[in-house]
């Protein structure tokens, strides 16, 4: 148990340390980090019915997340981005804390729950997520397990506490309790599976009609199925095959490959009940017109990440009766397949080819950015709006949304040396990109209105009215 509260924390430093680079050389983007900087510096000012400038709705009106409220709270006393990070590194980071200790209370063989323990650590699915993205229903990662490990308990409100304040996270996670009420339906607790269903379900109805405003994800991500949810579902009953005129095969088995690899071998006859607990949100990824949904660097499919180590710690009571040298054959090829997992997934190669190379912009973007001040409005594009965000007025250039420069106090743009990932991912000089020409507008235009403008080192020009 001290083994895996060691790896846990050590694990947390390398979650923090990886993402908070990357954020810092100017990697991460307004969505969805800058939303929730945004959301929680408004909620931390009391303006949780202000309009997010960023997003055009009001904090809880993007998915119904309650546990903004808390986040709204910490934000106030460390106004950063990267406390969403740090937060988030601890609730991935402790995973293998938490697996070890559901594996340690069911007495399972050292050999096994090291298995586990480097599974988790070399997924490389937590990796990306926590350096791409941030979202409050990744913080809900150990209340997931919590709530799935104790399915079989007789004592009921630890549960039921993990499954609300899973709930909160977001409407959507009104799946992950769909597939915990169906995982506790497999276990034979019939009762308790069919109460989670139907919480899930009214959380579902719930929120998604409080957050409205956000727009209807079912009908933007799966609307080529049918125009209601009626005719959505129809489709895929009858005619299934429709899901692949916009869904590439190979993207859906690299997928699934990504996230399953590194708990192959620890998986048996008894992982049905957790996999069929994946089901729903593994479903409405796979179907999806985003392909986003099918990337290991977002968070929709963290419940999916969770089931997967519920599936082996319900395996690993059987695997324990075996014999000492399969233990042993399990827990090498289980370090075999998550290196694979972990070298093939987690583009490591992109600190050297995308983010270290801006290492100089990054410098003199903060330097700048100390200068403004926390009640100036601003507009700027979308690489330094994350960094910018805890304000009540800022705009992105890309948005083309923002109809007089005289609304903002500054002007924040890349300089002639500055660089940005293009449509393929590759970083090339913003002046040889369409953002180059969308820059260089603008810019003309502050100047029309007669703001100063200052080229700083060249990486970043500033522009203040006068």
């Amino acid at each position: 148990m001290k083994v895996s509260i060691a790896l846990s924390a050590v694990y947390v430093l390398i979650l923090f340390v990886t993402a908070s680079v990357q954020h810092f050389l100017l990697g991460t983007g307004v969505w969805d980090i800058g939303l929730f900087v945004q959301f929680s510096w408004l909620i931390s000012e009391g303006k949780i019915n202000a309009i997010s400038s960023l997003r055009d709705i009001s904090p809880l009106q993007d998915h119904f997340s309650l546990l903004l409220l808390p986040l709204g709270l910490i934000y106030r006393f460390f106004p950063s981005p990267f406390s969403l990070i740090g937060l988030q590194s601890i609730a991935l980071g402790c995973m293998p804390a938490v697996a070890g200790w559901i594996a340690w209370r069911r007495r399972i063989c050292p050999e096994l729950i090291w298995a586990l323990l480097i599974a988790i650590v070399l997924s490389p699915y937590p990796f990306l997520v926590n350096r791409g993205d941030f979202h409050p229903d990744v913080l809900t990662v150990p209340l997931m397990l919590i709530a799935i490990s104790d399915v079989q308990r007789t004592q009921r409100n630890r549960y039921y506490w993990c499954l609300f304040l899973t709930l909160f996270a977001k409407n959507a996670q009104a799946l992950f309790g769909f597939g915990l009420g169906l995982y506790a339906c497999a276990k034979g607790k019939y009762r308790r599976g069919l109460i989670t269903i139907i919480i899930s379900l009214g959380w579902w109805f719930l929120a998604t009609a409080l957050s409205s405003q956000g727009g209807d994800h079912v009908a933007i991500r799966m609307g080529y199925l049918g125009d209601t949810k009626l005719e959505m579902m129809l489709t895929l009953l009858t005619r299934p095959w429709v899901v692949f005129g916009v869904v590439s095969v190979e993207q859906v088995f690299l997928y699934t490959l990504g996230l399953c690899l590194p708990f192959l071998l620890l998986f048996r006859k008894a992982a049905w009940p957790a996999l069929l607990g994946c089901l729903p949100v593994y479903l409405t990824n796979v179907v999806s017109a985003s392909g986003i949904q099918r990337e290991l660097d977002h968070h929709y499919s963290i419940a999916i990440f969770v089931f997967l180590i519920a599936a082996c710690l319900d395996c690993m009571p059987d695997l324990s009766v075996k014999a000492s040298r399969i233990h042993r054959k399990i827990l090498y090829l289980t370090i075999l397949f998550s290196l694979v997992a972990f070298l093939g997934y987690a583009r490591i190669a992109y600190f050297q080819s995308r983010y270290w190379p801006r290492l100089a912009e990054a410098q003199e973007f903060f330097q700048v950015s100390n200068k403004i001040g926390g009640d100036e409005s601003v507009l700027t594009v979308s690489d330094y709006a994350v960094h910018l965000a805890g304000r009540d007025l800022i705009e992105q250039i890309e948005k083309n949304k923002f109809e007089n420069y005289s609304d903002f106090d500054v002007v924040v743009l890349p300089g002639i040396k500055a660089s940005t990932n293009d449509s393929s991912g590759r970083l090339r000089r913003v002046k040889d990109v369409k953002l180059g020409l969308l820059v260089s507008r603008v810019l003309v235009g502050a100047k029309s209105e007669g703001y100063k403008c200052d080229s700083n080192g060249g990486y970043v020009t500033t522009c203040r009215k006068q």
